[in-house]
């Protein structure tokens, strides 16, 4: 088919000035290092160039006379090829989406873009066999396969459309519209191409569907550190995971400035934000981000590591010199540094190392900075980029000040069993398969278990049963342990309203052990409040059990939560008195009825004389206080006896009962509770613990 329509070239031209525009603000910002933003590069650069070549094809077709024939077959080649590059890179786009470019995959992407490099090939075969097109008489024709390259970008279209239909779920937010307008463009595209040849709306359409991605892709200022401009911990997750996802090895090197908080003391705000930047600027040497080795070109004395690169002077050979990989900023003193190269990440070690141990020279002050360094060389366990930084949220803090640790298997064995308990713990308490158990207590003077204490118990999937001791601390790590609270007070107010009809049990009164956290929070009191009148407990039989080490260190954040619950009849105990160092205006000043004294006490009283005096003593004081004493860890005989001869309260222990279900302690204590002797019985408290 012979071309003579006269051809439009403003279309291009308005096309090309338009991804200039595209292109100098996107390369402005700097990028997170992704498949999608690299894809999105190459399709913006190679789309000018594509847009060149469409011109130059115009004036080939329109005035063919005037080129060399070699000349004129080599233009329109190139151009063909790189009007087939466009859809295949919308393949590749939406599969970098949803991280399923990756070596894998190769068949099924090799197979998808089958078709494209069938059509490339006629292409490049088109001077010998012109079957795609061709000129006669200084004329431009369309040979029988140029139909071809229709066919495989409606084909590709069509790919990514169905492959939106079948990954929809997996998509990011907001990506769905823009894969179905990008195919749609390249529908229309291919539509106008075949009836108006002429038009160049290709050009157009290649504009108008990198302005599409451009919108999609370009939010710098959410990956961005204001500060400092780095990228932030959120680009840095998101890097991670897409190294995972293609199955690429990555080492990190954590960086974490000391010193920071006694210059901001010492200098102000300022003087730290400056250190900070510098710190920043130093590290992002390493980036191959655009601008940062254009900065790094410009300020080469600044960034010289000896005194043969100053002599020189050359900061080209420094630029060539220094290792590529990645810097981040993840919050307030710390920067991560991703490299893909072992070999790197030990390079940029030692640069990091030399470098502070010269001062650095803000607003005239010389400074000398501390560097903590974690190095995670063994990163091919982490399943993404969160877990990873869990890590070093848990592992950073126990790098002494100076010093470089790099994480070992058991270490990170460590880790990973903290990490895994994290998350089905939080998925325990969402689900409500957390257990709670019930320890009964016995009364001294009446000889009935006439208390219990609650004990929260939660099994692991793959570790089996795991202590409180363990789960607990990371419970209040990671911000659970106000649910699993909540959960136990649940739990053991649904036993009390079901149980309320068994007089032999006696169980008067309930308490739950209260975390720092939860006792400062302002919405506490009114939450406990609704949570026990929706299963209309009185007031006065929940007794709520608080830590000595608790009331040392928050005493002003918990005081008026306190009072305001003990104003509404609820009661307080002190939990672990004896194991550390008690403040005793804290347990005059706060509404404390009842003491639990720690076993060390009776352990030590059992064997030292002296300690059983003080043991002795302190059970006299607290009841010289109107205070309930209850005495925990007896586990022998002879500890009872002293219990009993000191004149505390309630004995709790091993030697009575070990912790049970909630069926079982009510079968438990209605058979002791009948065989024991009638005597007149007062309960002051129940303790409800997560030990």
């Amino acid at each position: 088919m012979p071309i003579t329509a006269t051809i439009l070239y403003g279309i291009p031209a308005c096309a090309l000035l338009f991804l200039f525009a595209i292109m100098g603000h996107f390369f402005s910002k700097r990028q997170l290092p992704i498949l999608q933003n690299r894809i999105f590069s190459m399709t913006l650069l190679v789309g000018m160039v594509d847009i060149v070549f469409h011109i130059l094809s115009g004036l080939v077709i329109s005035h063919v006379a005037l080129f060399p024939l070699p000349l004129a077959y080599t233009v329109l080649s190139i151009y063909y090829l790189l009007q087939l590059y466009f859809p295949s890179m919308l393949v590749l786009y939406i599969l970098s989406l949803t991280r399923q470019l990756k070596k894998s995959n190769i068949k099924y992407i090799t197979l998808a873009m089958l078709p494209g490099i069938l059509c490339a090939a006629v292409i490049l075969l088109n001077p010998i066999m012109q079957g795609f097109f061709y000129f006669e008489n200084s004329t431009f024709y369309l040979g029988r396969a140029f139909g071809f390259l229709h066919v495989v970008a409606l084909f590709d279209s069509a790919l990514c459309v169905v492959y939106l239909v079948l990954k929809k779920k997996q998509m990011p937010s907001g990506m769905v519209p823009t894969v179905l307008v990008l195919s749609l463009l390249c529908c229309l595209t291919v539509a106008f191409h075949i009836k108006a040849i002429g038009w160049m709306t290709s050009s157009m359409a290649i504009a108008l569907s990198l302005l599409v991605m451009y919108f999609v892709v370009q939010k710098p200022e959410e990956r961005v550190d204001t500060l400092t401009g780095l990228l932030n911990l959120d680009a840095m997750i998101s890097y991670i995971d897409e190294l995972v996802s293609r199955d690429i090895h990555y080492h990190v090197l954590v960086v974490k400035v000391e010193n920071i908080r006694r210059i901001n003391q010492i200098f102000g705000y300022t003087v730290g934000s400056l250190t900070l930047q510098c710190v920043a600027d130093f590290l992002s040497t390493f980036s191959p981000d655009l601008k940062e080795r254009s900065r790094l070109r410009k300020n080469a004395e600044k960034y010289s590591y000896s005194e043969t690169d100053n002599q020189m002077g050359d900061a080209r050979k420094l630029e060539k010199k220094l290792p590529m990989a990645w810097t981040f900023r993840l919050m307030s003193n710390q920067f991560a540094i991703v490299s893909s190269s072992e070999e790197t990440a030990e390079t940029i070690s030692g640069y990091i190392h030399q470098r502070f141990e010269e001062p650095w020279v803000i607003r005239g002050l010389e400074l000398q900075l501390m560097e903590t360094m974690l190095d995670m060389g063994n990163t091919s366990s982490f399943a993404s980029g969160e877990e990873l930084y869990k890590v070093v949220e848990i592992m950073l803090p126990t790098v002494p000040k100076g010093d470089t640790v790099t994480i070992s298997d058991p270490v990170l064995s460590r880790i990973e069993r903290q990490i895994s308990i994290e998350h089905e713990l939080s998925e325990a308490i969402k689900e409500g398969t957390l257990e709670v158990n019930l320890q009964p207590i016995l009364e001294i003077e009446s000889g009935k278990f006439t208390a219990a204490e609650a004990l929260v118990r939660f099994t692991h999937s793959e570790f089996g049963v795991v202590s409180p001791g363990e789960f607990i601390p990371i419970a209040e790590k990671y911000g659970l342990v106000a649910a699993i609270d909540e959960f136990v007070l649940r739990k053991v107010c649904a036993f009390l309203r079901d149980y309320e009809a068994e007089k032999t049990l006696q169980l008067q009164a309930v308490s739950i052990n209260l975390s720092v956290t939860e006792l400062a929070a302002s919405a506490f009191s009114k939450k406990v409040c609704e949570i026990v009148d929706e299963f209309e407990i009185p007031h006065e039989r929940i007794v709520f059990d608080i830590t000595e080490s608790a009331t040392t260190t928050s005493y002003l954040l918990m005081a008026e939560n306190i009072q305001i619950l003990a104003d509404k009849g609820f009661r307080f105990a002190l939990d672990n008195f004896g194991s550390g160092f008690t403040n005793v205006v804290n347990l005059t000043s706060l509404p404390f009825s009842i003491v639990k004294i720690d076993r060390c006490m009776l352990t030590s009283a059992e064997s030292s004389p002296k300690d059983l005096v003080m043991f002795e003593n302190a059970i006299d004081v607290f009841r010289k206080m109107a205070m309930t004493t209850i005495v925990q860890g007896a586990e022998k005989k002879v500890q009872t006896d002293l219990c009993i001869r000191s004149s505390a309260d309630y004995i709790q222990g091993f030697y009575y009962a070990r912790p049970m279900g909630f069926e079982e302690y009510s079968s438990f204590v209605k058979i002791h509770n009948l065989q024991a002797k009638k005597r007149d019985a007062s309960i002051n408290g129940i303790i409800v613990v997560q030990d």
